[in-house]
């Protein structure tokens, strides 16, 4: 047999998390929600885009200024010890293998490059 309290709690109980859902689930404020940076994944992303555009010819001043902006970037993004950490180090480890890979092919090549292009023009 149920007790009076316990019916009116299940149906509060549902109440809440009816609303609690339902506050999920609403889309957040369009400039409020800042897009989240896993450091690895993006070091490992961009040491790949800028290992091969190295073993593809491109010049080294050009990366390095690329390495420069993307480490400024993760810095504010995530700070300094998650920069130091994940996001260099897996950097690093994408670009050591990219470019003792052998040449990639010339559409590779030219992705390559695109990418570089699109991580020099990246805010």
């Amino acid at each position: 047999m149920r007790s009076g309290a316990a019916s009116v709690f299940f149906p509060l109980f549902g109440l809440v998390l009816t609303a609690g859902v339902a506050g999920a689930q609403t889309p957040p404020e369009p400039g409020a929600a800042r897009p989240l940076v896993i450091p690895q994944v993006e070091g490992e992303r961009q040491g790949k885009v800028l290992g091969r555009a190295l073993a593809c010819g491109a010049e080294r001043e050009r990366v390095d200024r690329v390495l420069r902006s993307g480490r400024e970037r993760m810095m504010a993004a995530v700070g300094r010890a998650l920069t130091e950490e994940r996001y260099v180090l897996a950097l690093d480890d994408a670009m050591r293998l990219e470019t003792s890979l052998p040449a990639p092919s010339a559409p590779a090549c030219e992705k390559a490059l695109a990418g570089l292009e699109r991580l020099e023009k990246a805010p």
